[in-house]
């Protein structure tokens, strides 16, 4: 049955004038079209506090001509500020602002005590040009928020940061936004700089109209068109609970919300390119006990959320959307499986004359380091194979970490990561030891157990078409940094050729978060003559992801995929990361396994090993194929193709 649900709401939008400030802090004045520090004034800075009308939903823009740094945006939760005589005025709340050297973006937090709790991420040095006009974006959406900076003459993205509240150790607000102020602020050492442009407008709440119900066991479908205004589906039990799914071209994402009462709090969220004037497919499918959400691609929900009960839901939306609510019938009646496989971290995953071997670093016995090998013949069965190496007196190290395994010409190398001689601090070291089975024992040569005299950590190998063999591995530099070198092993020895090459460094949004800056992993796949390189974006304590980058040649240079991350934590499956790549028994679908936390917030301290399916999808630019994972999944998946 056809509904029409939700009807267009008005936002309410404010010029910027000074007479909408309800108050300002030091003296400002309205100068050339734009509000602007006085070079007459006292005080190091000067604050204007705004009144919004739905502090739970807003988007805040502004044009910041010749800025030079010291332009800041508060997403006030309980905001105030002292008097403008003392010493440190404030405003409490999350802070998104341009660095006072005027060349990068940052998102940072005070307590209600107007104490600076840090920055939660920022980019590097030398993303903006001092003295240009950007155009400054913050979205507050229930407890999430972006920050983006852009050329305000070209629109070119500068920076983009992102936050769910409470999620990071800065964090100390309180749940609720409170008065439901938001601060404009300006150093007065840039007086030349000013605010113009002002917009402060109410994110759209759905309507419910129309009579439109989503039952159990029934599909939801709709086609829309994106905005740069978010648009929003609800979906909602007679309790006014339920769970929203929302998109926009402004945030290139897709979220899913938990819903209580007209609030919402961010449980899900997935990188899409969204462009603004485009259709797009949506669906919606009423599980017991799940909702599955799809937008474009119909192959895989792009979005899942556990409900708390089977139930059927009331539909609305945040603009006129004709929707079709059918039967739902799962054409798929085959053998399925569910996450996750195996317990273990950092998953290394080798397939050999039809069996699969997997090595994860096991510690749990007298803290002593080994490496637990398992096989299976359909990647879901797995038996104990017992220990392939194990950290004794006589080696010459004395912990590790990252097992990886490559076989080439008889020989199976297993590469580690060791602090070199025992020190401490970050003298680290890729070694390797080998063996004549996939099952060990793996033994390190004693004159040179170290690939190369290079610091870092990782040591993920890739066999190349033509046999060449290449180590990727991580070194500290201001970060986390992803380098590539050719080796060359032959008759259990690792010899390494040439100079290490770096090729990823840190420094997206997805890649920086309040742990530091980190890009690490560097997994390759080929495919269609282009190299594809997975790795771990953000800290392992942290929610984390990983991403790609491709690349023409195996060396690099890589180019990131503009709407990463592609595999990302979510209300059920939280930091996702540290991949490898692994066939099907029959070699007819690629998967990809990686670990995630056993409980969501546990830091990453333990952990289960997962697959899911990726696919290559066809770029509508017209540049190399996109990889997608469909992923991370927590309900039944069909088994892999040629399992029995």
């Amino acid at each position: 049955m056809k509904y029409t649900v939700g009807k267009h709401q008005k936002a309410s939008v404010r010029i910027g004038s000074h007479l909408d400030y309800d108050v300002v802090f030091g003296e400002m004045e309205l100068r050339d079209g734009a509000l602007r520090i006085s070079p007459k004034a006292k005080t190091d800075h000067c604050t204007a506090l705004l009144k919004v009308d739905n502090p739970a939903d807003y988007v805040l823009e502004a044009d910041f001509l010749q800025q030079k740094g010291g332009g800041f945006f508060v997403c006030g939760m309980r905001a105030r500020a002292k008097e403008s005589t003392e010493t440190e005025d404030f405003t409490n709340g999350y802070y998104a602002y341009i660095d006072r050297g005027g060349d990068r973006g940052a998102m940072g937090v005070t307590n209600c005590r107007g104490e600076w709790m840090g920055n939660m991420t920022a980019s590097k040095n030398g993303r903006f040009v001092p003295g240009s006009d950007l155009h400054l974006y913050v979205k507050v959406s229930g407890d999430f928020l972006i920050f983006i900076v852009s050329d305000a003459k070209t629109g070119e993205e500068r920076y983009r940061c992102q936050h769910k509240k409470a999620e990071t150790r800065y964090d100390s607000m309180p749940e609720e936004n409170g008065s439901g102020l938001v601060a404009l602020r300006i150093d007065r050492s840039e007086f030349d700089s000013g605010f113009t442009n002002l917009r402060l407008t109410d994110v759209k709440q759905p309507v419910f109209d129309g009579g439109a119900v989503l039952g159990k066991n029934e599909k939801l479908t709709a086609v829309l068109t994106a905005n740069m205004a978010e648009e929003m589906l609800v979906f909602t039990d007679e309790r006014d609970w339920g769970y929203a799914f929302s998109y926009d071209a402004a945030t290139q994402k897709v979220l899913a919300y938990r819903y209580f009462h007209g609030k919402r709090f961010l449980i899900g969220q997935h990188a899409q390119k969204i462009t603004a004037g485009n259709r797009y497919s949506f669906t919606a499918v009423n599980h017991e006990g799940l909702l599955s959400f799809y937008f474009g691609d119909q192959t895989y929900p792009v979005l899942e959320c556990r409900t708390d009960s089977f139930t059927a839901y009331t539909v609305g939306a945040t603009d006129s959307v004709d929707v079709e609510i059918t039967p739902y019938v799962n054409i798929y009646t085959g053998r399925t499986f569910t996450n996750p496989i195996f317990h273990g971290a950092d998953p290394e995953i080798l397939f050999h004359d039809g069996v699969y071997y997997s090595y994860v670093l096991d510690n749990t016995v007298d803290d002593v380091c080994r490496v637990r090998i398992r096989t299976s013949r359909d990647l879901l069965k797995w038996e104990e194979a017992g220990f392939g190496f194990e950290v004794d007196k006589n080696s010459p190290i004395s912990f590790f970490m990252s097992p990886n395994v490559f076989y080439k010409d008889g020989w199976f190398y297993l590469l580690i990561a060791s602090r070199y001689g025992g020190t401490s601090g970050r003298d680290f070291r890729v070694y390797y030891a080998s063996a004549k089975s996939p099952l060990g024992p793996f033994v390190m040569n004693e004159e040179r157990p170290y690939v190369n005299n290079e610091l870092g950590i990782g040591g993920a190998p890739f066999v190349d078409d033509d046999g060449s063999v290449y180590l990727t591995y991580v070194y500290f530099d201001n970060g986390n940094n992803i380098s590539i070198q050719e080796i060359l092993p032959k008759d259990g020895v690792i010899t390494a050729v040439g100079e290490a090459k770096k090729v990823i460094s840190p420094s997206e949004w997805y890649e920086i978060d309040e742990y530091g800056c980190v890009t690490e992993g560097g997994v390759l796949i080929k495919h269609n003559g282009y190299y594809y390189m997975m790795y771990a974006s953000g800290h392992f304590r942290a929610h984390y992801g990983e991403s790609y980058a491709v690349s023409k040649n195996v060396l690099g240079p890589y180019t990131k995929y503009k709407h990463n991350s592609v595999l990302t934590h979510n209300a059920y499956a939280d930091g996702a990361g540290d991949c490898v790549f692994v066939k099907s028994p029959d070699g007819k679908e690629t998967f990809v396994a990686y670990h995630c936390h056993s409980e969501k917030g546990n830091k990453g301290l333990d952990r289960w090993t997962c697959i899911d399916r990726i696919y290559f999808v066809p770029d509508e630019d017209g540049g190399p194929d996109i990889l997608r994972v469909y992923g991370p999944t927590t309900t039944p998946q069909p088994v892999p193709s040629g399992t029995e």
